[in-house]
């Protein structure tokens, strides 16, 4: 559960994105060669803690053809390694893994609705958690939807999802050392900036 938030309200941002200040997601674009994503990130211990913290950059660097299909290669500008495939299409936002499209985030979503995908390396359940909830963000208030994926009975991974911004927030989990070998919260990702 998030605790704190703010609104904050301005101009949209210079398209330089280096410039300070917040984008307000403008209702009539979408990611597309070129966007650039600001997010926070933390890992944790597995007792409590934030263990790092510092900034990743996300850039939609080329569009390719996978499958047939149009996908848009995310980036970490840090480093130029690919971290996502996607592409939106009826149903929500998918990505392409292990040859193949695999939906990501159901949009549009009911309540309690659940599917299953492939995401980082294994099977993946996903039960839709919120729908269209307005909620405070790096990018002002936006609608989000909110998504609990599941592995082997443990919850794995948390997403909120904008439709026209697409990964809001993200929360991970891992398994911790032994001898308790349970899961605890590993990371969390939360969203400063958008540039289209």
């Amino acid at each position: 559960m998030l605790t704190g938030a703010c609104i904050i309200t301005s101009c949209q941002k210079e398209l330089d994105g280096l410039t300070g200040g917040t984008t307000i997601i403008p209702v009539d674009q979408k990611p597309r060669v070129g966007t650039i994503w600001s997010y926070r990130f933390y890992t944790y211990y597995s007792y409590g803690g934030i263990a790092t913290s510092k900034n990743l950059t996300y850039k939609a660097k080329t569009e390719e053809t996978m499958g047939g299909e149009k996908w848009l290669r995310i980036v970490d500008m840090d480093n130029d390694t690919t971290v996502y495939l996607l592409n939106t299409k009826a149903g929500g936002l998918y990505q392409y893994a292990n040859s193949n499209a695999y939906l990501l985030c159901k949009y549009p979503a009911t309540l309690g609705e659940t599917y299953n995908t492939f995401n980082e390396g294994a099977s993946e359940i996903f039960t839709v958690k919120g729908v269209n909830d307005s909620l405070a963000t790096g990018l002002g208030v936006v609608p989000l939807n909110y998504y609990e994926g599941v592995k082997g009975g443990d919850i794995i991974d948390l997403l909120w999802y904008n439709n026209n911004a697409w990964i809001i927030w993200k929360y991970k989990y891992r398994k911790g050392p032994p001898p308790a070998n349970m899961y605890y919260l590993y990371s969390k990702m939360f969203i400063d900036n958008i540039v289209y």
